[in-house]
Formats: structure tokens, C-alpha cells, sequence
């Protein structure tokens, strides 16, 4: 099925010499070469891979490739031996193309895990402390003054208590009652 046709035997029937000479073979039909080849072109996919759905995956392949290819250079080798090369070709394609896949993904995914539940936390936290401060504010003043001044200004019951000319027991108590407030308004167990 193999056909050589020289050049210049098409433009004017001369005897071709070496030198004029361009090969262009035409490969069988695709038929013919899956029912000639497909095995081979399987064993060598899967002896690359290690993977018989890459194999599979890769037939395909080799099989698009050789059709747009359109033919071979008969005088390079056999139609066999330069599937072979074509599908082992395709197979180090492929196995670079899933390494460097695999290689996204988990940089993707260790970029996922690793940043997700931060930035989830941050804007958790950043809700909460906003429904907090909007609580805050519907404080009585006693109760939020006290509030304002332990959990925002960092002050110790003693320091709120000296502050205000305020007994530390009755600040003790004020700031309970704005926590249980706080829990209340916000809808979280005291």
C-alpha cells in the first residue's frame, strides 16, 4: 500500500537520480493501521506508563498525530518502527504533561489548605468582632465603659476599678452583666 513517487518522474517521466529524489509515502487507512500496529503502539505506551488508560489514552493520540502527519519517509525506516518512535514520542509527552499537572495541583491545593482556613478564620474573626462592637454599643454606659476599658484597653479589674473610683467588686459585676448582655444580644451561650 506503501507508494513512492519521485518528483521527477511526475514532472516529465525522466528516470529519477539520487539526488532528485523526494519520497512521499502514504500511509494505509487508519483501519489497517490500528488492525496492523494497535498492539504494538499499546505495548509501547504501556511500557512507558505503566497505566493502561494512558496507554489507551496515548493510541488515541499517535493515531490523531500519524493521520495529520499525512505520511512517513520510507527511506528513514520502516512504517512500524517510526510508529514506534511516534508512540513513545507521544507517551514522554504525556508523562510530562501529568507531572507538571499533578505538580499544579498540589500547588494548588497545598496553596488551598494552607491559606483557606487562615483567610476564613481572618474574616470570621473580623464579622464577629464587628457584631461585637455593634453590641458593645447598646451597652448601658456603666456597663460599657467597663467593657471598653478591660477588653479594649487591656486594663486589669484593679486598673478599670482605680480608673473609675470604683470598687473592684462592682466592676467585677458590671462586666458580668455587659457579658451576659453581649451573649445575649450576639445569640451565644454565656
Amino acid at each position: 500500500m506503501i507508494q513512492a513517487v519521485t518528483q521527477s518522474a511526475v514532472a516529465g517521466g525522466h528516470e529519477p537520480s539520487a539526488s532528485s529524489t523526494a519520497i512521499d509515502c502514504r500511509l494505509p487507512s487508519p483501519a489497517e493501521l490500528a488492525r496492523r500496529y494497535g498492539g504494538e503502539i499499546h505495548r509501547v505506551a504501556f511500557r512507558v506508563t505503566r497505566s493502561d488508560a494512558a496507554a489507551q489514552d496515548i493510541m488515541q493520540d499517535v493515531f490523531v498525530r500519524i493521520m495529520l502527519s499525512g505520511g512517513f519517509d520510507a527511506s528513514r525506516g520502516s512504517v512500524g518502527r517510526w510508529l514506534q518512535i511516534v508512540t513513545q514520542n507521544t507517551a514522554i509527552d504525556w508523562i510530562r504533561r501529568e507531572a507538571a499537572h499533578q505538580q499544579r495541583v498540589g500547588r494548588v491545593g497545598a496553596l488551598h489548605s494552607a491559606t483557606s482556613p487562615v483567610v476564613e478564620e481572618s474574616v470570621m474573626a473580623q464579622l464577629q468582632a464587628a457584631q461585637v462592637r455593634a453590641a458593645v454599643v447598646q451597652l448601658p454606659d456603666d456597663e460599657r465603659q467597663v467593657v471598653v476599658l478591660a477588653f479594649y484597653a487591656g486594663l486589669s479589674y484593679r486598673q478599670v476599678a482605680e480608673r473609675l473610683e470604683l470598687a473592684e467588686g462592682t466592676v467585677k459585676s458590671r462586666i458580668r452583666r455587659a457579658l451576659t448582655r453581649l451573649a445575649h444580644h450576639i445569640g451565644t451561650p454565656e
